[in-house]
């Protein structure tokens, strides 16, 4: 996702080179008294501020699930737009980015960033109209699709298509703006970006979402990662265990509602995940408790944000449970 923000990468890359780094990151936190966190600017199911002005998604509350861990309420976590790793490196202020970046070579080595875990695995699919019958890609060909032009997803396109000897009718726009609105004023049968952007367009464009299906194939691999500062190791191994925390909070069957009941659980590695070790981080004690108290377990903020029963309405394929058929797993918290 966010291929469009690639151009702004190779000055940010320039410009700044290995020395955008900021050591001593987590006591800066604390001394400051809560975390900031670089989110999307309105993006429906992961960044979007409602009418009080509080962001909500999938973004915003795993900045809150990081923050919960460090002081132990979600209610430390402040928020900032961003829409390029420039903005980033060139505030000091922001001290990690949930913005949904996909993991490249290009954009961690040499550049005094790295990426976290990967958070949200993404990829690039079609939105159609639920009246064509489409159901999966194949159904596609010969179909007009709408697609950003001199575009990453242009060129996923046109190989998924080739992969399969389909035929291709793209409809060419310049930004990605233009091929949403061309998509959703009948030029096209289908229109193609990553699921996660699908889904915002779904959310914040369409006037009845459930006259819209999300395919689910996916023609490119997009693994989303939070974005830090080198240098910053305490503060990467928070951010890190938190996120490992609330896929083995899903796992081990501890949610928001039931958390404090599973404390007299006779399962070992329920009781041991409730006694995670603090001291290693520097947290306090019942610090995974406490984060899936505020956020809920991996399972409860994809589908609050992102999943069937959101506006969104995306499956969890693969961001479910290994044990399900998907890729999440945590190393074990002992």
């Amino acid at each position: 996702m966010p291929m469009r923000f690639l151009g702004m990468l190779a000055v940010a890359l320039f410009a700044f080179g290995v020395e955008a780094q900021a050591g001593d990151r987590l006591d800066t936190i604390r001394e400051r008294g809560y975390l900031t966190c670089g989110v999307s600017a309105d993006a429906p199911g992961l960044s979007r501020r409602d009418a009080r002005g509080r962001y909500n998604g999938f973004e915003a509350d795993m900045c809150r699930a990081v923050a919960t861990a460090i002081f132990g309420s979600a209610d430390k976590a402040e928020f900032r737009a961003i829409d390029t790793i420039l903005n980033f490196l060139a505030d000091p202020g922001i001290d990690l980015v949930l913005h949904g970046l996909t993991w490249t070579f290009g954009r961690e080595t040499g550049s005094g960033v790295r990426f976290g875990p990967v958070v949200l695995y993404d990829g690039q699919t079609f939105l159609v109209n639920r009246k064509l019958g489409v159901k999966n890609l194949r159904q596609l060909s010969g179909r007009t699709v709408c697609v950003q032009g001199d575009s990453n997803f242009y060129r996923s396109l046109q190989r998924a298509y080739r992969e399969r000897r389909m035929v291709l009718k793209a409809t060419a726009l310049k930004t990605f703006a233009a091929a949403e609105e061309a998509f959703f004023a009948g030029r096209c049968d289908a229109f193609t970006a990553d699921a996660t952007e699908l889904a915002a367009t779904l959310i914040g464009r369409a006037s009845n979402p459930d006259d819209y299906v999300i395919l689910p194939d996916r023609i490119s691999k997009e693994p989303l990662a939070p974005l830090l500062r080198r240098g910053d190791e305490e503060f990467f191994d928070i951010v890190r265990w938190t996120f490992f925390a609330l896929v083995e909070a899903e796992e081990l069957g501890v949610t928001a509602a039931n958390v404090d009941r599973m404390k007299a659980s006779g399962d070992a590695r329920v009781r041991d995940f409730l006694n995670v070790p603090s001291a290693p981080l520097g947290l306090g004690p019942g610090w995974a408790a406490a984060v899936v108290r505020s956020v809920g377990n991996y399972g409860e903020l994809f589908e609050r944000s992102l999943g069937r029963r959101s506006a969104a309405r995306l499956d969890r394929g693969l961001n479910g449970l290994w044990s399900r058929g998907g890729l999440l797993y945590a190393p074990p918290l002992r």
